[in-house]
């Protein structure tokens, strides 16, 4: 009986401690792109290019020709997103590991899918095109 109780409290700990520690996230329709904007130009800008926050690094892939083809293809803005949330949380040398984390990589991620190819002929005046087919923009 002791050890039923013991694995029974083991196995409740171990699922209350896999719900703690993870920062709520508002995604894609709660992001402040303003934010991520202020955070890829602390973060980002110094490796990737991308026109709207005015980088024009080389080491890290351009994000507005990255996005341009797939972009005059018609994918939306919340695919564009989710790629830039995963290559985040799942940095790949010689991007570091952990650059942003929690809400703000959520609001890089949003700023980066409403700003990268915003300007290539194709994918709509001022930004990539949503779920809804509208466009959107940063500024």
């Amino acid at each position: 009986m002791a050890r039923r109780l013991l694995a029974l409290s083991l196995v409740g700990a171990a699922l209350l401690l896999a719900g703690c520690g993870g920062e709520e996230t508002t995604g894609l329709s709660g992001a402040d792109t303003t934010n991520g904007k202020t955070l890829f130009a602390q973060t980002c800008a110094s490796c990737h290019a991308l026109a709207d926050a005015g980088s024009l690094a080389q080491v890290g892939p351009n994000l507005d020709q990255a996005w341009a083809y797939s972009c005059r293809q018609g994918f939306e803005q919340e695919t564009f997103y989710d790629i830039v949330l995963s290559q985040i949380d799942l940095a790949a040398p010689p991007m570091p590991p952990d650059l942003v984390e929690g809400q703000d990589a959520v609001d890089v991620a949003a700023y980066v899918a409403s700003a990268a190819a915003k300007d290539v002929e194709g994918c709509g005046e001022g930004g990539t095109t949503t779920a809804a087919g509208t466009t959107t923009g940063s500024g």
